[in-house]
């Protein structure tokens, strides 16, 4: 009798074993350990009920084959028994899987839709059964990246949309800006120029009361040599000779005919700095000599005794005039 089942236990140790005497392996090892099955579940995040049926060697309820090996791999390498994970390999593969699996469809079939389980496993599962699934690597990745083009994409569409139906509200605004700012500038020249306009008529208006009192202070000062009785009737024709020596007293006149810069200096002093424009006329008097500039001669017209007037040149000149009379072009 014993040589009768000698070869019994000799062909059972060279077969695989089945997967009911796994799963009793495997409980075996989960309770050497002193683990129990929430344990394992809480450490896996694999539902019980799957654990009780690798145990059990039962996986009708599995409905892929990357589900069952992956739950079994990861409960495998928890307990450190890589040995067994080969003999599970071994046996869970598409032959031996897919009979069960079409054995166990006409029991699910009769459970009621309460009593089904999501054969979906967690997330750290997929993780741990990686590579004996469906590849997931680049997924998360690729889809960010494709998000945020798509994002930058509809921001420069919306922009440019934006901008295209608003062109016309934006070009009226720039073109009100601009008649703003053209307006402004006007105002502006308007102010500056009646400015002038202001300084030259104050400043011909000191030089005429300048003139004026100095023409009352010479005939005041001339008016004694007229009073003594006896003065012969010859002498009174020298009197005129006096008051046409006042009166041909030398003075500068500037009269414009156009628009000309115009600076007039007496020594290091200046007496007028401005730009004259047709109209434009005033007097200086050449108590001492004067250095005037003229940035567009051609424009104006000078004379030193109020009657012979001629253009100091065209462009720019630069002359001296002499309490003389004479005058004196300054070269540079």
């Amino acid at each position: 009798m014993k040589d009768a089942n000698t070869p019994t236990s000799e062909r059972r140790k060279d077969e695989p074993r089945s997967l009911q005497e796994l799963g009793a392996e495997l409980q075996r090892l989960r309770e050497s350990k002193n683990l129990t099955l929430d344990d394992i579940s809480a450490a896996t995040c694999i539902r019980k009920n799957f654990l009780e049926d690798i145990e059990a060697g039962n996986f009708a309820r599995f409905k892929a084959l990357v589900y069952a090996r992956g739950f079994v791999r990861t409960c495998t390498t928890l307990l450190g028994a890589p040995e067994l994970w080969n003999e599970y390999r071994q046996q869970l593969t598409i032959d031996t899987f897919g009979p069960a699996q079409g054995a166990s469809e006409s029991a699910d079939r009769s459970e009621s839709a309460g009593r089904r389980h999501s054969m979906m496993p967690p997330s750290s599962v997929r993780a741990g059964a990686a590579n004996m699934g469906l590849p997931a690597r680049g997924f998360r990745h690729s889809s960010t990246r494709r998000n945020g083009v798509i994002l930058l994409v509809l921001l420069i569409v919306g922009a440019l949309g934006g901008l295209w139906f608003n062109w016309d509200r934006l070009r009226g605004e720039v073109s009100k800006l601009q008649r703003e700012q053209a307006y402004d500038e006007m105002k502006s020249r308007e102010a500056e120029q009646a400015r002038h306009d202001e300084m030259r008529k104050a400043e011909e208006a000191a030089v005429q009361r300048e003139m004026q009192a100095r023409r009352q202070a010479e005939n005041a000062g001339a008016e004694p040599d007229a009073e003594p009785p006896l003065v012969p009737a010859e002498k009174p024709a020298v009197m005129p000779e006096k008051t046409g020596e006042a009166a041909a007293k030398a003075a500068l006149t500037i009269r414009a005919s156009g628009d000309c810069w115009l600076r007039v200096r007496e020594g290091d002093k200046d007496l007028l700095v401005t730009t004259v424009r047709e109209g434009f006329e005033q007097t200086f008097p050449l108590d001492r000599t004067l250095s005037v500039r003229f940035g567009a001669g051609q424009n104006v017209q000078v004379s030193t005794n109020g009657t012979d007037f001629s253009s100091p040149g065209g462009g720019v000149q630069r002359l001296e005039y002499r309490p003389d009379g004479s005058s004196l072009k300054v070269r540079r």
